[in-house]
């Protein structure tokens, strides 16, 4: 059977689409590029790559839906890339931004679509030694609810995803005193946009304001804060949250370092008001350069609040275990994206001691993950969107290997959501329709040089989400399984140009009550080149 092409004249929307979804983008780009060619004329110039990618994919079922509904299609990926490592005396900006164009053959007309995929941070000195400014700009795509469907790339259309933009500006200052006394004040501005969702929902705006005063000598010190955190949705009241620290701190020795702190908290949120004393206690170990131990332990007006990181890295390992309990909000959860676990961040931890130049070993990473054919991200938890404060628990686990033929990442996560009063107490799912939930999930990625000229890539994720309030209340949503295991095979046709084919499955099950899920069977093949 002949598969017709979209006419010429159906894919022009997709670009004016583009053009009207990247003006923003564009337009805080050039601010950025700007005042950074002020600030770095006469320093060296930007490291900038540039690449594109085609991969046509033939599937069994485009739109994830159940077998007696499911459609198969060949779909075409372009996706335009630019890279950017820019470092001089006073300023900084590394990045990538993405422009992935998909055509659908069959389903084209309701499929057609193009994406915006960019993740920049930049920083200038703008007075030497004192007065700073960070950005950034984060724009992905991301899954509106863990219960629906979350499938590997881009080809398969699905409600569930829609595209979030998270813009920053980080003016701030910070300096020494008289007795090694030193200060900072920060103010966050972060600005979260949503588009593609499945009904409409409000933008975001938050406002952090931090400011610190303290001294560090070699065994004894102090420090005290305050953090003013506010929340504004566009059809609603601010959500605010004011606290104020002091924190002694005691080093025994030059590994360690224990600390005490106490403090008061007023909150008001839609629903409630609190006010409250906190305390805590915490330390940092660091018995070798290789190996961080940070752990922290506070009372709040939800209860207890902690925070510990593991991490240590050898030549040829990387480890790192994390756990974590505290409030945040949908705006600030997506100003840290992207979520779940990065794999060139593990790998850049992985080469950490051959190649100690950070712009050298990032362009290494990337031209490691190209020929190996290994993804990007693992595990990702999905994060609700919520007009209130949310109480997230989550758990994580990575381990990144490196032989001279094979390479293995895995990592776990769990992750638990629960919309909050200001009183500490969970809403009710009334208020908030499927936003009380546990995740968990995990992720492998083995990579096998089986030649100098050709890797094998097998890859696979496994997630599950169920709902934490009772099935007859309010907000209740059937549990979800779901997963994806993924063969590669890369060689490259030249030593910038690299060809790539593989397979892939994914599966998604639900409770028979609810729903029937889905299965989907893909072959693709792709070609990357990057620009030299």
């Amino acid at each position: 059977m002949l598969v017709e092409c979209p006419p010429l004249l159906e894919l022009r929307w997709p670009v004016r689409y583009a053009l009207n979804r990247l003006r923003p983008l564009v337009a805080m780009v050039l601010s950025c590029a700007i005042a950074l060619a002020a600030s770095t004329a006469g320093a060296q110039s930007p490291h900038v790559t540039s690449s594109i990618s085609v991969q046509e994919t033939l599937t069994n079922n485009v739109n994830l839906t159940s077998s007696e509904a499911a459609q198969s299609d060949l779909v075409s990926q372009i996706t335009p890339a630019l890279t950017i490592n820019e470092r001089s005396a006073r300023s900084r900006l590394s990045g990538t931004v993405s422009l992935p164009i998909v055509l659908y053959a069959r389903t084209g007309a309701e499929n057609n679509n193009v994406y915006v995929d960019a993740n920049a941070t930049g920083t200038v000195e703008a007075i030497e030694n004192f007065f700073f400014v960070d950005g950034n700009i984060n724009v992905s795509q991301q899954y509106f609810t863990p219960f629906g469907a979350q499938p590997q790339g881009l080809t398969n259309a699905t409600n569930n995803r829609y595209t979030t933009g998270s813009y920053s500006v980080s003016p701030y200052i910070q300096g020494g005193a008289r007795g090694d006394v030193q200060y900072s004040v920060r103010d966050d501005n972060i600005w979260s946009t949503l588009n593609g969702t499945p009904f409409s929902l409000n933008n975001a705006y938050v406002n952090a304001l931090t400011a610190t005063l303290g001294r560090q000598s070699q065994y004894v010190g102090w420090l005290t804060e305050y953090d003013r955190s506010q929340v504004r949705f566009n059809t609603q009241p601010p959500l605010l949250s004011q606290l104020g620290r002091l924190s002694l701190f005691h080093s025994p020795d030059p590994q360690l370092r224990v600390s005490v702190d106490v403090g008061y908290e007023e909150n008001d949120y839609t629903f409630s008001h609190s006010r409250d004393t906190i305390y805590g206690v915490g330390g940092t170990w660091r018995p070798t350069p290789r190996t961080n131990v940070d752990a922290h332990w506070e009372h709040r007006f939800f209860g207890s609040s902690y925070l510990f990181n593991f991490s240590n890295n050898t030549r040829v390992t990387t480890w790192t275990l994390g756990a974590s309990r505290n409030i945040t909000s949908y705006p600030q959860q997506v100003a840290a994206l992207p979520g779940g676990f990065d794999v060139q961040a593990l790998l850049n931890q992985l080469f950490l001691s051959t190649i100690p130049d950070p712009i050298e070993r990032q362009n290494f990473v990337n031209q490691y993950i190209l020929q190996n054919g290994i993804p990007t991200n693992l595990a990702n938890p999905v994060y609700l969107y919520t007009q209130q404060i949310t109480l997230v628990e989550q758990a994580n686990a990575s381990i990144g290997l490196l032989g001279a033929r094979n390479s293995v990442v895995f990592s776990a996560f769990y992750l638990k959501q629960t919309p909050i009063t200001a009183a500490g107490t969970p809403l009710p799912g009334i208020v908030n329709p499927g936003g009380n939930s546990t995740q968990e999930g995990v992720g492998v990625v083995w990579t096998h040089n089986l030649s100098p000229n050709l890797s094998l890539s097998m890859s696979g994720n496994a997630f599950r989400t169920v709902s934490n309030v009772a099935q007859n209340d309010p907000g209740f949503s059937a549990p979800t399984r779901q997963g994806y295991i993924t063969a590669t095979l890369t060689t490259p046709l030249s030593a910038y140009t690299q060809i790539n084919g593989g397979v892939r499955y994914q599966v998604l099950r639900e409770d028979p009550t609810f729903g029937s899920g889905y299965t989907e069977a893909a072959v693709f093949i792709g070609l990357t080149h990057q620009f030299h």
